[in-house]
């Protein structure tokens, strides 16, 4: 059985549709990709196994800095190979400040990933929620924040640590382009949409 259940009730095991029978890793150089075989109870009681792969790259953390005095946000530009793979265009994409979550805090991460990809220094943002980002395919959860600053005081064009081959561009533009940017199809980064849509819902209103 699957390290994750070490730590299940026996009751809740009894209830649960899934129970992990096995787990073989099929790679992990950078993140773990592992094939799993579970035992899959369905809504009519039928019993059947099933064969899953997830990629497991740890979770990560996302911020939209934002200034709502001059109605702007901040956001960064940097390749994607992803995104190049599967458009067959340059990989750049508009997102908003993110990374892996280090040493299971998000809020120490992204005050530390919003300093080395902007310039911007924060001591508090604002937590709103957590949710999966491709939950088929991986088992991230992404932690999502919000934090106000002052873009009249920006200096900064360009951001990443060098020795991570990260080459970025800092972009402060007003928040209205940026929701017609979402509309066109110019931000196509999900984790980048969801914070500029709650952004529009409860910062810009």
């Amino acid at each position: 059985m699957g390290g994750s259940l070490q730590n299940v009730s026996l009751s809740a095991l009894l209830h649960m549709k899934a129970i992990i029978q096995s787990k073989r890793k099929l790679s992990h150089i950078w993140s773990e990709f592992a094939q799993y075989v579970v035992e899959y109870t369905r809504i009519d009681g039928r019993v059947e196994q099933q064969i899953r792969e997830m990629h497991d790259t740890g979770n990560g953390a996302a911020i939209l800095l934002y200034d709502l005095p001059h109605r702007k946000i901040v956001l960064i530009k940097q390749f994607r190979l992803a995104a190049m793979i599967n458009e067959n265009s340059d990989g750049i994409l508009y997102e908003v400040c993110a990374g892996l979550v280090e040493d299971n805090d998000p809020k120490a991460t992204i005050i530390k990933e919003v300093k080395e990809e902007t310039g911007f220094l924060i001591s508090n943002p604002k937590y709103l929620f957590s949710a999966f980002a491709t939950p088929g395919a991986k088992t991230e959860k992404i932690h999502f924040f919000t934090c106000p600053v002052d873009t009249q005081a920006f200096e900064n064009k360009s951001g990443g640590i060098e020795e991570e081959q990260e080459d970025i561009e800092v972009v402060v533009l007003p928040f209205d382009e940026a929701w017609t940017m979402v509309n066109d199809g110019t931000i196509r980064d999900l984790k980048t949409i969801t914070l500029l849509m709650h952004a529009k819902l409860e910062v810009f209103t």
